[in-house]
């Protein structure tokens, strides 16, 4: 939730991340959330919400429930969690992206 990017992730690095962020944040640049996004393998999901600014989303109802699912996705394998994803999220102000499963391994150390 209204992240930065903090450099290039480890090829090591298997988190499940959810990237939830407005584009208006004058605290943490969402330019900088898109950098780190785009540095992660998939999945990996981004909610935008489009002319919020910074944390004045965490009590929408979407970010609850987007989150919720997420994380039982992730933590349970929770295929009806995962299917509710995009309607979660969904709203006028809002942009749900997604990066499909990679079939790529994690290197082994």
């Amino acid at each position: 939730m209204s992240c930065v990017d903090m450099g290039n992730p480890s090829g090591m690095v298997s988190a499940k991340s959810l990237f939830m962020h407005g584009d208006r944040d004058e605290t943490t640049a969402y330019s900088s959330a898109r950098q780190a996004y785009s540095e992660m393998p998939a999945p990996k999901p981004f909610l935008t919400f489009r002319g919020i600014g910074h944390s004045s989303y965490f009590g929408d109802s979407r970010t609850v429930n987007t989150f919720v699912d997420w994380m039982r996705r992730g933590l349970y394998g929770d295929t009806a969690a995962r299917d509710r994803l995009p309607a979660d999220a969904q709203g006028s102000n809002t942009t749900w992206e997604f990066v499909g499963e990679s079939t790529a391994r994690p290197p082994t150390a």
